[in-house]
């Protein structure tokens, strides 16, 4: 079993039918620990209180010895751990991280603190360091990637993103709801994700 930190994004209210509910409900059923917390503001995010919160559930989840610890994150949540890391507060590499969606941090000006690039060697660093492995989903038609993720976040991360044509932001806007692919890389790691 794993631990599982899920961080949503931006207006997310964890509402019911979303993917991200759907994922903890499968894994809890499953008997893995898993963390869904609602980050506070969710319409006006205030940069230092998700800050926070990720590095209270993070403290949390380091208490709870012997189990694999990964961490999906979609959109803003993303931006959120890469901001954590670049400020030293992801003391200890967790196991896998899987960013889905991951908003271009050149949109998100108005989240006042945010100080998020990926031409920033450093800022590649440690967000590379924040995870033994690290997978990037998303559309090959993002609002919130105008410049693709290829070029948003493969190639400064160094990693092949996976494509899940046709999903938009995955959001529940999109009609992304239940996801089987997210549930099974939970997991096994080589699961495949475009499995809906």
């Amino acid at each position: 079993m794993a631990k599982v930190l899920i961080l949503h994004g931006w207006t997310n209210r964890r509402i019911q039918g979303n993917w991200h509910r759907h994922l903890a409900t499968e894994l809890r059923k499953q008997g893995h620990i898993v963390f869904y917390p609602q980050f506070p503001n969710t319409d006006h995010p205030v940069l230092e209180e998700w800050q926070e919160l990720l590095e209270a559930e993070l403290s949390q989840l380091a208490e709870i010895e012997g189990q694999e610890t990964v961490v999906v994150g979609h959109s803003l949540g993303c931006v959120n751990w890469i901001q954590a890391a670049a400020t030293g507060k992801i003391l200890t590499p967790v196991d896998r991280v899987l960013f889905v969606a991951p908003a271009d941090p050149r949109l998100l000006g108005e989240i006042d603190g945010l100080r998020v690039s990926l031409d920033d060697s450093d800022v590649v660093a440690a967000t590379v360091a924040s995870a033994k492995s690290l997978t990037v989903l998303a559309s090959e038609k993002d609002k919130w990637l105008p410049r693709g993720v290829q070029a948003t976040y493969a190639d400064p991360l160094g990693l092949e993103p996976v494509i899940l044509e046709g999903a938009g932001h995955l959001s529940l806007d999109d009609g992304f709801g239940y996801w089987q692919g997210v549930i099974d890389w939970v997991n096994d790691s080589s699961a495949d994700l475009k499995k809906r």
